[in-house]
């Protein structure tokens, strides 16, 4: 196995990793009345974020030694719901930090935002 590809395996492996630290926390908790994990949530879209942009980065360098083409398309729309899931959950966790008690209905169009671009996100990556 060559160095990209193990590169590359980390950065998936990191990716999914941050996708299941959105998913599940919303999966887990969609119906719950408050103390909604916007933590573990906020740090999972970081990592989405980060670690996705490095995959792109990787597929490009990959795609020029193989003669392919990346669907630019493809990652931009990804990238566009990756960006408000983080702006969402950013959003829910600085909402969650200034209420007593960790916040209640308020914050649950936020968590469930988040967690359902983070669904909607992972069906185009498997499906487009």
């Amino acid at each position: 196995m060559e160095f990209m590809d193990v590169l590359r395996s980390f950065f998936l492996v990191a990716h999914f990793v941050g996708l299941a630290a959105i998913i599940g926390p919303f999966l887990l908790q969609a119906r719950w009345k408050g103390q909604y994990a916007f933590p573990v949530v906020l740090g999972g879209a970081i990592t989405q974020l980060v670690t996705g942009l490095v995959l792109v980065g990787l597929a490009e360098m990959r795609a020029a030694q193989l003669d392919f083409e990346v669907d630019h398309v493809k990652v931009a729309v990804k990238l566009v719901i990756a960006l408000i899931v983080f702006v969402v959950a950013l959003l829910g966790f600085l909402k969650q930090r200034k209420t007593e008690g960790g916040g209640g209905r308020e914050l649950l169009p936020f968590f469930h935002t988040a967690g359902g671009l983070a669904l909607i996100n992972t069906a185009l990556a498997v499906f487009w």
